[in-house]
């Protein structure tokens, strides 16, 4: 071996492995050789170095280009909105327009990041097949080798599309945020907003003087809305005729008589259903509603496209057409819910006259809403000053808050001031649940009042506006509440239309169309609660956008630390659990009435096996509920390790029963339908549940005996692998009777009647002798102890009416009683009746004597102490010494 051989074995064994395939990593070095290892021949020898990793081919990654065009329109989005709200948009028009923009575009990468990901799960467990193991050194073919040099490509590119797309969906989020809390602000601001005192005598005489030029302002306004209509007379009387037309449509139209057959509420009518007074009330608010609002839009509308309603009218038009559909519908709803002089279709218990009240109040709130309304249009018009604006928004503010007080001091009036506390406890006691919310709406109202005396004009009308919107929010959640309660009790009823349905074509039960209507309901309500509180916090700034789009996120999945819990799959898995349960159901109840009644196999058997398949079936759904949700199952079975102890000690009777009911289906030493005896009670299995056994006895009484009981106790089966058994009858027969006469009738009685079986034939014995009688006994066999158990009673009546017919004597228990010394207690009883007899003839005479000397008073008393006391030591005497005591008296 020359040098150069020798070298090049050197450089080998010094060399790292990362020297001869650079796409590999570089293993562990040797650890280095001893101070006195000179030479490699003298070193110790290295460790044996892992295989080297194969090199996979270069391929071109997937470019996905409709996915990328989509990024890159998405980061110009993004890009433009973030520069336009670092410049401060606050109008809302605006923002909403933007927000609109950042939606989209957000949708649109979260479902771009689901559809990528799917995709990439799968491209991964393909790339995951085709890996090879860690201690597989047999190389892979070059088509396995490029299939997953693709799909490691593959996921690199989907990977990056993801990244990009999660990016986006984070920018966009943090400017739906940013929009928010703008919104948030500008709302604060507003209502906060600090104004002049409208108790500052300066302010008014600020107002004064700026009233003249806004009038002046006004008047030139109108001129030229006057002129415009001058102008072009015929345009404008078009438009106006237009609207009057719609209105007559209504009146003359034949949904006219529908309309007043359903709100007309006859007084004579006491008692009307829920259904009909609900619907009525919803018609009056409609009909109401829908007339003038229809009305006021087709005006405006027409007045629009005819040219005659100039840009600064219209913004006065607008909200004062809308306010006045509001007021309209405000004014409606009253009447209808308080239903004045029509205590039987009010929905809300007050007495006629508060109602009557309330419903002039809300008129004048409809009326000061349009006020308001019609002010603030004006002012924004003609360009009103600050102060201007701030006191008629601040009358309108107190106007609003005056009629709510008087509203409260309507409804919490009681009674009348002449009546007597208990009179006004009585009624107060009946008050509804309304008057709970009194006090609060004094507290809101007096809010309102201080607001605007405190120079807070902004914030006075926003809790004014706030308590309009409360009170008809509530009003409607009643109506609407009470409505759909009362419709679907009416169509979910016996008689109702789909009632009738589920019954006659689901083929549902009345107890499950009842719980249908029940679960409805319940979500009628909730549905109607989170309109309503949605409704009232419209108004505080919070965007319904916002709302759902955060609802949406968390119902997708949301984040607590590192879990993730997604309220969706969580739904998907409980559907899934659902149909494994109700698939399981209908596979037990094909089992039980089609395939296991075709088979040999006894009930009991039968009754296995369909509970057997109801466990697997209920464990297959749950592990595939699981799986959907995405929970590994291999840490819930180390979870569930880590939790068997305390499990054990806890539940260790539960789960001993558990256990112990598997042993009966599968060893069935019992099944259904066996007559067993546990303890002191006899009956009949009827179902062999995960817990317990239930075990009906003759008294038609169910017994649960939990299963461990059945398996470790002592249990009599009398249906145990035969349903044959032996039946015995006794009876006693005097001494008197022939013993082979007897077993011979019982022999004969026994072998005639048809249950009993004739091998084993029947036999009969002298069992005992009796203190009384003579002992017999017949035995016989039956051959299904189930259904023949009443033979014996059968025979036990033959036996009475052979034995009759026989002269055979079935005698009772005798017993002699022997009493001694008999003539000296008959002396004994004859001496204490002639003392009975002697002593109340002395009473009698004494009695007569006190009677006679009635004048006396205490001189009777005496003398019948006297005499009582002398009765008493004669019976003590007589008790102590009766024997004495009855030869005195003999003698």
């Amino acid at each position: 071996m020359n040098i150069r051989t020798i070298a090049v074995f050197l450089a080998l064994a010094l060399t790292p492995c990362a020297t001869l395939q650079a796409a590999t990593p570089a293993p562990t070095p040797a650890p280095p050789a001893a101070k006195g290892a000179e030479s490699p021949a003298t070193a110790a020898p290295a460790p044996a170095t892992p295989p080297a990793k194969e090199a996979l081919p270069e391929v071109p990654a997937p470019t996905y280009p409709s996915a990328v065009a989509s990024l890159n329109g998405w980061k110009q989005t993004l890009d433009s909105v973030e520069w336009l709200l670092q410049l401060g948009i606050t109008d809302e028009a605006r923002l909403t327009q933007i927000r609109d923009q950042i939606t989209e575009a957000q949708k649109g990468a979260r479902d771009l990041i689901a559809s990528m990901t799917q995709g990439l799960n799968e491209a991964t467990e393909r790339a995951a097949g085709l890996a090879p193991a860690e201690k597989d050194t047999t190389p892979q073919s070059d088509e396995v080798k490029l299939e997953r040099a693709k799909l490691l490509a593959e996921i690199a590119a989907r990977q990056s599309i993801v990244q990009q797309a999660n990016l986006i969906n984070v920018r966009a989020q943090q400017s739906l945020d940013l929009i928010s809390e703008r919104r948030r602000a500008r709302f604060t601001d507003t209502v906060f907003k600090r104004s002049p005192s409208l108790i500052n005598p300066s302010f008014w005489v600020r107002v004064a003087e700026e009233i003249p030029p806004a009038t002046t302002r006004l008047i030139e306004l109108a001129s030229r809305w006057i002129g415009v209509l001058t102008e072009q007379p015929l345009r404008a009387a078009s438009g106006f005729a237009i609207a009057v037309v719609v209105l007559l449509g209504f009146f003359l139209s034949p949904w006219r008589r529908w309309q007043a057959r359903w709100t007309t509420r006859d007084a004579v009518i006491t008692e009307p259903s829920a259904l009909r007074k609900t619907s009525s009330a919803a018609v009056i608010v409609l009909a109401n509603t829908l007339i003038p609002g229809t009305c006021l839009l087709v005006l405006y509308q027409s007045l629009i496209a005819l040219g005659v309603l100039p840009d600064e009218v219209s913004a006065i038009a607008r909200p004062l057409f809308g306010v006045v559909t509001f007021a309209f519908f405000f004014y409606s709803l009253a009447t209808a819910t308080l239903a004045p002089d029509r205590p039987a279709w009010r929905l809300i218990d007050l007495d006629d006259e508060i109602a009557g009240k309330l419903v002039s109040v809300a008129a004048l709130l409809g009326i000061a809403a349009c006020f308001g309304v019609l002010l603030q249009g004006l002012n924004r018009a003609i360009g009103a000053p600050a102060e201007l604006s701030a006191a008629s928004e601040g009358v309108v503010a107190l106007t609003k808050a005056f009629l709510f007080m008087a509203a409260l001091r309507i409804a919490a009036h009681t009674g009348n001031e002449d009546d007597k506390e208990e009179e006004f406890v009585a009624k107060a006691a009946k008050r509804s649940a309304w008057h709970l919310l009194i006090p609060l709406g004094w507290l809101l109202a007096a809010t309102a009042v201080l607001g605007p005396l405190a120079g807070f004009v902004s914030f006075g009308g926003f809790v004014a506006g706030e308590l309009t919107l409360v009170v008809v929010v509530l009003m409607a959640a009643v109506l609407l509440s009470r409505f759909a309660d009362a419709l679907i009790a009416a169509t979910f009823s016996y008689y109702g239309t789909v009632g009738r349905f589920l019954r006659q074509t689901a083929g549902l039960s009345s107890p499950a169309v009842r719980q249908i209507a029940a679960l409805l309901n319940g979500f009628n309500q909730l549905a109607l609660i989170a309109f309503a509180v949605f409704m009232v916090l419209a108004t505080w700034g919070i965007n319904f956008d916002d709302v759902f789009g955060s609802l949406s996120s968390a119902f997708f999945g949301f984040s607590i630390g590192k879990f993730t819990i997604s309220p969706s799959a969580i739904l998907g898995a409980i559907l899934v659990l659902i149909i494994g349960v109700a698939a399981t159901r209908a596979i037990q109840s094909w089992l039980e009435s089609r395939f296991l009644p075709e088979t040999n196999l006894d009930f009991g058997v039968r009754s296995s096996i369909r509970t057997g398949v109801g466990y697997i079936g209920i464990i297959l759904a749950v592990i595939i509920a699981l799986s959907y949700v995405g929970l590994n199952l291999q840490n819930i079975a180390i979870v569930a390790g880590a939790l068997s102890v305390g499990i054990g000690f806890g539940l260790q009777s539960i789960i001993n029963n558990f256990v112990s009911g598997l042993i009966l289906l599968v060893e069935r030493p019992i099944k259904v339908g066996d007559r067993i005896e546990v303890g002191a009670r006899m009956g009949v299995v009827k179902r062999i549940n995960v817990r317990a056994t239930e075990i009906a006895t003759y008294d038609n009484v169910s017994v649960i005996v939990p299963n461990a009981d059945l398996i470790s106790g002592q249990v009599v089966n009398w249906m145990h692998g035969s349903y044959m058994a032996r039946l015995s009858v006794k009876v006693g027969t005097s001494y008197n009777a022939d013993p082979d006469h007897v077993i011979a009738v019982l022999l004969d009685i026994a072998s005639s009647h048809p249950r009993t079986l004739k091998s084993p034939a029947p036999f009969a014995n002298l069992g005992n002798f009796g203190a009384d009688a003579l002992e017999f006994a017949v035995f016989f066999h039956v051959a299904n102890i189930g259904a023949d158990g009443g033979v014996a009673d059968e025979i036990r009546l033959e036996i009475l009416r052979r034995f009759r017919k026989e002269g055979i004597e079935m005698p009772l228990a005798q017993r002699d009683l022997h009493l001694r010394d008999l003539d000296r207690i008959e002396a004994l009883v004859r001496t204490v009746g002639r003392g009975n007899r002697s002593g109340s003839r002395r009473e009698r005479n004494e009695d007569a004597d006190f009677d006679r000397a009635g004048t006396d008073n205490g001189k009777t008393d005496r003398a019948r102490s006297d005499r009582d006391k002398s009765d008493r030591a004669k019976a003590d005497s007589v008790k102590t010494d009766g024997t004495r005591t009855a030869k005195e008296s003999w003698q």
